[in-house]
């Protein structure tokens, strides 16, 4: 597999969900990088020292993403303290500039840092979050009670599963619906606004004087993420 640090040729085309793997935190995510190239529309992988290993079959598939520019592959000219965040961080700021405002980022790292690339990114008005991976296990460090091997599920595609189960019994009303989203996230508040942002921003739930109605073309579509 090629490493490329020459350039950043990064096309745009109906890009809606972004990867940025910090490979020096995560680096059993390499591990997961086939299935993550099926459910992200970009994924970007940033390194420095970490050597990673991956299966010969796996390699023509992979040079055509690189091709095709769905996947970044980017070793860090210095491979000091951080390296690898730095890269994450300017990964982040081209693509905000480039992609379209309702793409949302998924940062992969156990470095709490990333999470002021998170709140920036949110304060331009996209949706972001910073995935934590459990060193011991492979698996993903979730505020819910359940965490999930191996597989990075969203908030927001956890609530739409909920509504999709309570098809028959979801909220009227807005605040009823904020409720109801702060109860199923109430060890993270965090999430519970995220989940209730991206729900609007991505046209699954509308908003008319309080009453709400929703699109259940959209919540399938937000619960089938991964």
């Amino acid at each position: 597999m090629s490493e490329d640090n020459q350039g950043v040729d990064l096309s745009v085309n109906e890009i809606n969900r972004v990867l940025l793997i910090d490979l020096e935190n995560c680096p059993d995510q390499i591990h997961q990088l086939k299935d993550n190239l099926e459910k992200f529309s970009k994924v970007v992988i940033c390194y420095a020292k970490t050597g990673a290993k991956i299966p010969l079959d796996w390699l023509i598939p992979l040079s055509a993403t690189v091709s095709s520019s769905k996947l970044k592959i980017f070793k860090m000219t210095n491979s000091g303290k951080n390296a690898a965040d730095f890269g994450i961080c300017f990964f982040a700021g081209v693509l905000m500039q480039e992609l379209p405002k309702e793409t949302h980022f998924s940062i992969v790292s156990n470095d709490t840092d990333l999470d002021h690339v998170v709140n920036l990114l949110k304060s331009q008005g996209r949706s972001a979050e910073r995935i934590g991976m459990k060193k011991e296990g492979k698996e993903v460090t979730r505020t819910e009670s359940e965490t999930v091997d191996s597989v990075l599920i969203s908030p927001v595609e956890t609530y739409c599963k909920h509504l999709i189960t309570y098809s028959k019994n979801r909220p009227a009303k807005k605040d009823t619906l904020l409720n109801g989203i702060k109860n199923k996230f109430k060890e993270s508040p965090k999430s519970a606004a995220e989940v209730f942002r991206l729900l609007t921003v991505q046209g699954a739930v509308t908003l008319v004087e309080n009453k709400v109605s929703y699109n259940n073309k959209k919540i399938q579509e937000l619960a089938n993420q991964s």
